[in-house]
């Protein structure tokens, strides 16, 4: 970037509005609109997370650009970013908020597919070094917690690399409340708080520290201003919120599905021990409290395995009947 290009995003900071910000970088429209086509930025940050020179990246081509206020199908539409860079790698840097369970999965299925990348003709040796990158706002179920990490094919013995050419690395923001966990390299640790920012004061600190940054929120404002890229930065927003809310449903109900269960095999415990003793269905009723037919279902299942009473294989023969 040239000194007056400078001089000009100097300027360009000094207009920024007070306040929080509409759509932070967490936005994964956002983050794609921002990045997508901006290569000044983009060169910034991948030195950051590949932990190279800057000076070191020539070219970047972006593999799978989006129309910008065009909408998108939230069913299937991953707005991630797939570069090539120098010609000579692909990076897939995908980021992610929502706590997604399956990640780790997910993130193998991503890395070998963008892989598998030669054409008709060309030989295995050809196939390009490929990195997928997730920047995660939430933790990895590893038991330490990292604020970057790199996962590569090794053996186990002797940890001697198997490739270099396939990797996963991980930037996990979360790690930026953790005042234990050490926040290496420097220019990362910026770039994951301007992730993390949700005030336009923050995000102009950083950006006076850091030229790629500053670029960036130049880009970012700009956007902001644009009706178009609000409407379809709120349309993502509404839709991780929806799919937030299934999340927190499926866990109640599962929860309210486990305590049921829970109280049926306790009934079906004590029935199986009223049956060791000889009892019939009205004395087993009398004794439990329980209304004969209400009971009635569970008891006739649990007749048959007499006389063993094994109460884990009468409650599946019992989950059985009631379906």
């Amino acid at each position: 970037m040239t000194g007056e290009n400078l001089i000009d995003i100097k300027r360009e900071l000094e207009t920024l509005p007070k306040g929080e910000l509409r759509y932070t970088m967490r936005n994964d429209y956002m983050f794609k609109a921002v990045l997508q086509d901006n290569e000044y930025a983009l060169r910034g940050l991948l030195a950051a997370l590949l932990e190279i020179p800057v000076d070191s990246i020539v070219d970047i081509e972006t593999l799978n650009p989006i129309e910008l206020g065009q909408a998108v199908d939230d069913k299937t539409c991953i707005l991630d970013l797939k570069l090539k860079l120098n010609n000579s790698r692909i990076i897939n840097i995908e980021l992610q908020v929502s706590y997604f369970k399956d990640w780790i999965d997910r993130s193998l299925v991503y890395l070998c597919r963008i892989f598998d990348s030669l054409s008709a003709g060309e030989e295995y040796g050809d196939v390009l070094p490929t990195y997928h990158i997730g920047i995660l706002d939430f933790w990895l179920p590893n038991e330490a917690h990292d604020f970057y990490s790199e996962y590569v094919f090794m053996n186990r013995k002797n940890h001697e690399i198997y490739s270099d050419k396939m990797s996963i690395r991980v930037l996990q923001l979360k790690a930026i409340e953790d005042d234990s966990i050490g926040k290496e390299p420097k220019e990362l640790y910026e770039w994951a708080k301007f992730f993390k920012a949700t005030t336009w004061e923050e995000i102009k600190m950083l950006a006076q520290n850091n030229e790629y940054i500053a670029g960036t929120v130049v880009r970012l404002k700009k956007l902001s201003d644009d009706e178009k890229i609000r409407m379809q930065c709120e349309a993502r927003q509404d839709y991780e919120r929806t799919i937030a809310s299934y999340r927190a449903d499926g866990i109640r109900v599962g929860r309210e599905e486990g305590k049921t269960e829970g109280r049926a095999e306790q009934l079906l415990r004590q029935i199986c021990k009223k049956l060791a003793k000889g009892k019939d269905l009205e004395q087993i009723a009398d004794d439990l409290e329980e209304e004969v037919d209400a009971i009635k279902p569970m008891y006739d299942v649990a007749v048959k395995f007499s006389p063993d009473y094994d109460v884990d294989k009468i409650f599946e023969e019992y989950k059985k009947v009631l379906q």
